[in-house]
């Protein structure tokens, strides 16, 4: 009864990480030349711009571009 579980998180190692790879950016975070390229990188690796990543850069883009 007295015995005690350690946590999970406790025991798990860091997750390794090279120390040249950036942490990855969220789309929110990104500003608009960042957003043109990777949606650039979407449509050539992935044939169009149909996935939800796609679909969500495009958004983020709208909100971002200058209103005229």
């Amino acid at each position: 009864m007295a015995d005690k579980k350690p946590d999970a998180k406790a025991e798990a190692p860091a997750a390794p990480q090279a120390e040249g790879t950036p942490k990855k950016k969220k789309i929110n975070e990104l500003t608009l030349p960042e957003i043109e390229s990777r949606l650039a990188e979407c449509h050539q690796k992935q044939g169009g711009l149909h996935s939800k990543y796609a679909i969500n850069l495009l958004a983020r883009k709208k909100a971002l571009a200058p209103r005229a």
